[in-house]
């Protein structure tokens, strides 16, 4: 998978060489809520798989083309670590397996953003922005193991990102919310089991190497 890093970093640089185009660096801090998936209901025998907050950081390039209104393309790459828990009742062990169990994840992350600019001035904006994101895996430490639960990482996983930013001379300050899926799937007796989306939130800093989208 570091084969998309690099060409999504070859198309930043070259398309960097437009009008209206501002192109930089950036690295921010990760942070997830915890989320509990039950599965009772499908008889599954009150089986329970539940993340703890996650934290983590990422670090990348980033492209943004035009004015007031803008679209801005990144490359990140992404790695969150996670404490999981297994079982019937979150207890000490389930089936013989430690209920907790730390997980690791690495992937490039890509976001496609349009955003509009609410003030700007010669040194200073503020900024709206949302789209979709894109998590292309690339690697793991540990998964949650138990009798009769399997878990995967998968190949790829989608969001949502909305937040606010600012730029202030050749900086740039973003806060974003982030809806995204897991980026492991569960089996139970070979059935693949849905599982709801995290809760994620990212504050990042980028440096702006040039920067043409000022009036």
């Amino acid at each position: 998978m570091k084969k998309y890093f690099i060409i999504a970093a070859m198309a930043l640089v070259s398309l960097s060489a437009s009008a209206q185009v501002a192109f930089g660096i950036k690295a921010g801090f990760v942070t997830s809520l915890g989320f509990e998936q039950n599965w009772s209901a499908i008889n599954f025998d009150n089986l329970k798989i539940k993340t703890d907050q996650a934290y983590g950081f990422d670090a990348g390039l980033m492209l943004r083309l035009g004015y007031r209104f803008y679209g801005q393309l990144e490359a990140n790459y992404h790695f969150v670590t996670s404490l999981n828990s297994i079982g019937q009742s979150i207890e000490d062990t389930w089936n013989g397996v430690p209920t907790e169990q730390q997980l690791t994840e690495q992937s490039i992350n890509i976001p496609v953003m349009a955003g509009v600019k609410l003030v700007e001035t010669k040194n200073f904006n503020l900024r709206l922005m949302v789209g979709p994101t894109f998590n292309f895996n690339i690697g793991k430490n540990g998964a949650i193991q138990a009798s009769g639960v399997d878990s995967e990482l998968k190949t790829c996983s989608f969001g949502l990102d909305c937040g606010i930013g600012m730029d202030i001379w050749v900086f740039s300050l973003d806060a974003r919310y982030r809806l995204v899926q897991p980026g492991y799937a569960y089996k139970v007796e070979d059935m693949v089991l849905n599982t709801s989306p995290i809760n994620s939130f990212e504050v990042s800093l980028g440096w702006k190497i040039f920067d043409k989208t000022k009036r």
